[in-house]
């Protein structure tokens, strides 16, 4: 082998660690995006690693926060009919209230359950995503979808950011996320959709509309059909755990899925 063979070899081995993609997905969406889908193989790698990262420092940002509401609920006023209880439902309700201000309960379980968010969610819409195109007639790969589905994530590293330095500066966690306080009392499940809705849910979905086109090769009215459906299908599933919690005890479970 020549040495003009080995560095031809060397020029055409893929790239999969973009990281010169993230400042241009957000200031020239549509051009990056095409490049993006273009591409054979994956380059999901980088986008992912961002977020985790973020998704941990979220959590470590927030915990002194977290840790305040949990001595103000130990300090505060007890549940309605508290004296009622039995005394083993007395000491198991201080002891969970206990446990929560436990290391392993402030950071462990936040950073693996929302790094996990991060790689289920993104999983799971870019593979439902790549099937209701099929459905609708395209020819593009699941790599292409995943590809499109971790780049068009990356609002989602703003939102991030964002709530990262709104706990830091308020010292308070954050409630009634996205738009659930819109949602009525006694609905539940659209209170854990709601949540998930903001701006950042928005744009990212915009980001996906704009990449679905040199992606699937289909007309604009069937690519974006496809693409909602496959959003509104993981926004369900995403508010589920939440819904099914609000259900079960009365509180939101659905914390740590930041997609």
């Amino acid at each position: 082998m020549t040495e003009m063979d080995i560095e031809l070899n060397h020029e055409e081995k893929p790239r999969r660690m973009r990281w010169d993609w993230l400042l241009p997905v957000f200031l020239r969406p549509k051009r990056t995006l095409t490049e993006v889908v273009a591409q054979e193989h994956g380059v999901w790698l980088v986008p992912l690693l961002v977020l985790s990262i973020l998704v941990i420092l979220n959590v470590v940002a927030g915990a002194s926060a977290r840790r305040a509401a949990v001595m103000e609920a130990q300090s505060g006023e007890l549940p309605y009919g508290f004296e009622y209880w039995t005394p083993e439902e007395q000491e198991q309700y201080f002891s969970a209230l206990a446990r929560s201000a436990s290391p392993v309960n402030l950071y462990v379980f936040p950073i693996l359950g929302g790094v996990a968010g991060i790689w289920i969610t993104w999983f799971l819409l870019g593979s439902i995503l790549h099937l209701s195109l099929t459905l609708a007639g395209s020819r593009s790969s699941n790599a292409g979808a995943l590809n499109l589905t971790a780049w068009a994530s990356m609002p989602i590293a703003i939102r991030l950011i964002v709530q990262a330095i709104a706990v830091l500066a308020s010292g308070h966690v954050i409630q009634s996320a996205g738009l659930s306080g819109f949602a009525p009392a006694e609905a539940p499940f659209w209170s854990a959709v709601l949540k998930l809705v903001d701006i950042y849910l928005i744009w990212q979905f915009v980001l996906l509309l704009v990449g679905v086109l040199p992606l699937s090769g289909l007309s604009r009215r069937k690519a974006w059909v496809a693409t909602l459906i496959a959003f509104l299908i993981v926004l369900t599933l995403r508010a589920l755990p939440a819904f099914i919690g609000a259900k079960l005890s009365g509180l939101s479970t659905g914390g740590f899925f930041y997609f």
